[in-house]
């Protein structure tokens, strides 16, 4: 099944935008896909009614950020932003957007400096799932580790 087809009961693929570092520690998009929906069950007559999709996997709690790389704020936490209605703006602190507008669009938020913006003139509802993480670390130009601060900023 290819991305842009609909699956069961006509349920557009959810985009996904995921939040990562450049090298100098700054917050950037590292990923803005659709993610393709697969049978939960590898029986045909029930692979038909229920599928899932995997929207982010880690392997330890807490979550160690890879090298992939409200005022502004950071938290050592991988967050899991859902959208449930209305629109809702985020932005990185070098100014790139991403606005989540379709119910089930969600972004992977992974400790970066950020802030949330409702642009529009209704309500916007979303379900944020926060999972501690070990604080980003990145690289000064003297080969130091450097975890970066944690705040409001």
């Amino acid at each position: 099944m290819s991305s842009s087809t609909l699956h069961p009961y006509s349920l557009p693929p959810i985009r996904r935008v995921v939040t990562g570092h450049t090298p100098d520690g700054k917050a950037s998009i590292v990923r803005d896909d659709r993610l393709v929906s697969v049978p939960a069950s590898p029986v045909p007559d029930e692979a038909d009614s229920v599928h899932t999709t995997r929207i982010w996997r880690t392997n330890q709690s807490p979550v160690v950020h890879s090298e992939e790389t409200v005022p502004f704020h950071r938290t050592s936490t991988i967050d899991y932003i859902i959208l449930i209605s209305g629109e809702v703006t985020a932005i990185l602190e070098d100014g790139t957007e991403r606005t989540l507008s379709e119910p089930g669009s969600i972004l992977v938020q992974r400790g970066t400096l950020h802030t949330w913006e409702n642009r529009g003139s209704g309500w916007v509802r979303f379900l944020a799932i926060l999972v501690d993480a070990k604080p980003v670390e990145t690289i000064d130009k003297e080969g130091k580790t450097k975890a970066l601060e944690e705040g409001f900023f």
